[in-house]
């Protein structure tokens, strides 16, 4: 009970449009120059953490990672306290978000150090290591051979494709006509998929013209960073 009002605190500019608390939420937080922003992004309802490590300095993502873990039962915390543990090459880590103070509390062996935040909705799975905000994603969801996962931003014209469990693919939203979205792959699996969202259906198209028959798809809630909790076990 304690957690959900941590949550209800913590994530009170992530209001569902019926009006019900959301349950995951992200906070940005600034550590000492030269050092970037960092984040975490809490999902209170199943209790784990997805935290973006700060990149060398604000120009670059260098040094920039990402981190998965739980949420720490919260018995034995003080109350507006959510302690977390990040799963770390060669161990785990414990850091705090302090709620009421809106400051990440770092360990230390005296004076714990603390770096001030800011709350904000659930972080997009488009916002890792890209500059700006992602306002308005989209994500919809085709059950083909698994499920595939595609989430774009037609402002930013970011966009990400990804099988179940598999590896992601980098796009961009190359054109918007109406309600047809096209999507440009990248890397090493180049070729074009067109999003029709009146018919709710998508259509792979290979770098070398062959177009494939059309696939149905749901749009379903945007994907957050807290999906590669499940990447990253």
């Amino acid at each position: 009970m304690r957690l959900f009002w941590i949550a209800a605190l913590a994530a009170y500019a992530s209001l569902t449009v019926d009006g019900a608390w959301a349950f995951e939420f992200s906070v940005r937080c600034q550590g000492k120059p030269p050092g970037g922003a960092y984040f975490a992004t809490f999902d209170t309802d199943a209790k784990t953490t997805v935290f973006e490590s700060p990149s060398a300095n604000e120009t670059t993502f260098d040094g920039a990672n990402v981190f998965a873990g739980e949420i720490v039962p919260s018995g034995d915390l003080p109350d507006g306290k959510i302690e977390f543990t990040l799963r770390v090459v060669g161990g785990k880590f414990t850091l705090t978000y302090d709620v009421n103070a809106k400051r990440m509390i770092w360990p230390g062996f005296n004076d714990a150090p603390s770096h001030p935040c800011t709350v904000t909705a659930a972080r997009s799975i488009l916002e890792f290591r890209a500059f700006g905000s992602v306002l308005h994603p989209i994500t919809i969801k085709c059950a083909e051979a698994g499920y595939m996962y595609l989430t774009m931003d037609l402002e930013s014209k970011r966009a990400l494709f990804e099988r179940d469990q598999g590896p992601i693919y980098p796009a961009e939203v190359s054109a918007v006509r109406g309600d047809d979205i096209e999507i440009l792959m990248k890397g090493s699996t180049p070729g074009r998929i067109s999003w029709s969202r009146s018919r709710r259906t998508i259509t792979f198209e290979s770098a070398d013209g062959n177009r494939g028959s059309p696939k149905e798809c749901e749009e379903i809630a945007p994907r957050t960073m807290i999906e590669y909790h499940n990447r990253l076990r």
